[in-house]
């Protein structure tokens, strides 16, 4: 990285290629898409819950922390780990404190605020709560002495405070946030504040989290939904060679087209995915409703109740994804596992049979999986593909 400052302009040094504002259409699309798409409270506030750790994980791992899905469930479980990795439970525990306070203030209080140097320096605070010796500086103080990152020479301490407020100043003219801020410029926002914080390095620790609370909160702020909140540290996470390499060429180039459009294509992948996911949950979800519906026409045939709900629970737990053998299916879960301990081996075989002649199962070589083509049928019909050209 070049060590002069050209590149802490406080402009737009940067355009926006074809592909760029495609990545942002589609983007603008999906999240749209999930904020539509109606989705069970209780299953939403396990997505985010889910979500939120993996942020936390992936915004605390890029500055080294090796703390891990399991070690997290292990905390949230109420048991701590160990003294020597103490101080990185307290950072995960920090970030997701720190997520939750803004999803507070944002969501359910409506309370959003312009970027400002005391926003900032409250995000590092954040950051370096309770962490002790560990946290190499006080956190929410902007450093008294000159750094050096890997090859990348900050500006000097004397001039953090007044890079910091030209930042935010410059925000609030360039990006409109107090007037009528569009969906492309918060994203842009986003991503640019997140750039300037690494440059200017305003503290002696805890800079990358910072910048990405404040990408967060900038994303939140702007209407994206809390379960896709995740999405920029965990793509940031996920490609870390590229991260670090886009990074330094927009320092030595000045130029942030490139780091933009990475980060927007990161961002559209993971709305992607974020979709793929609460598809997968309506589906499932639409597949149950329509096996009790079915199931209640079999009563009215004249089966037995017990009989049926027995039956109606096998064709709930039998996956769509490949074809499972009897034994596989006599062990699916605890509960039909639960459900066929005891009766006669035959009685499983004659449930599903059951389901197959009601089409609820495909059969194939005496391996069964649930029918989710019956489905297709509820969907919109149309004569020809849908097509989009980008």
């Amino acid at each position: 990285m070049k060590n002069t400052l050209e590149h802490i302009s406080f402009r737009a040094n940067w355009s926006l290629s074809e592909k760029t504002s495609n990545l942002l259409g589609q983007c603008y699309a999906y999240i749209n898409s999930i904020l539509n798409t109606p989705i069970r409270p209780d299953y939403r506030r396990q997505l985010l819950s889910a979500f939120l750790n993996k942020g936390a994980l992936a915004t605390t791992a890029i500055e080294g922390n090796t703390l891990s899905e399991k070690d997290l469930a292990q905390i949230q479980s109420g048991r701590d780990l160990e003294p020597s990795r103490k101080y990185q439970q307290q950072e995960v525990e920090n970030i997701l404190e720190a997520f939750n306070v803004i999803l507070k203030e944002l969501i359910r209080e409506k309370s959003s605020a312009i970027i400002s140097p005391e926003l900032i320096r409250r995000f590092n605070e954040m950051v370096g709560k309770n962490i002790g010796e560990a946290f190499g500086g006080n956190p929410g103080q902007f450093r008294r002495r000159n750094v050096v990152v890997g090859a990348y020479r900050p500006p000097s301490f004397e001039m953090v405070e007044g890079f910091v407020k030209k930042l935010c100043d410059w925000l609030i003219q360039d990006f409109h946030y107090a007037r009528e801020q569009h969906f492309d410029e918060a994203v842009i926002e986003a991503i640019v504040s997140h750039v300037y914080i690494a440059w200017i390095h305003p503290f002696l620790d805890g800079n990358g989290r910072t910048a990405w609370l404040l990408e967060f909160y900038i994303l939140m702020r702007a209407g994206v939904p809390g379960i896709a909140s995740h999405i920029l540290s965990n793509h940031y996470n996920n490609t870390r060679t590229e991260y670090y390499r886009q990074l330094q060429n927009a320092s030595e180039t000045g130029d942030l087209s490139a780091f933009i459009q990475y980060a927007i294509e990161g961002f559209r992948d993971g709305l992607e995915t974020t979709i793929d996911i609460i598809h997968k949950n309506q589906t499932e979800l639409t597949w149950n409703n329509f096996v009790h519906d079915i199931t209640v026409k079999m009563q009215d045939e004249g089966k037995n109740r017990k009989i049926l709900r027995r039956i109606r629970q096998l064709a709930y737990s039998i996956p769509a994804n490949r074809f499972y053998s009897l034994d596989e299916i006599a062990i699916l879960n605890p509960e039909i596992a639960g459900i066929y301990r005891g009766l006669n081996p035959m009685t499983l075989r004659r449930d599903l049979d059951l389901l197959a002649e009601k089409e609820l199962l495909k059969t194939e070589k005496n391996k069964y999986c649930a029918n989710y083509g019956l489905l297709h049928s509820l969907l919109a019909e149309t004569s020809v593909p849908l097509k989009r050209h980008y």
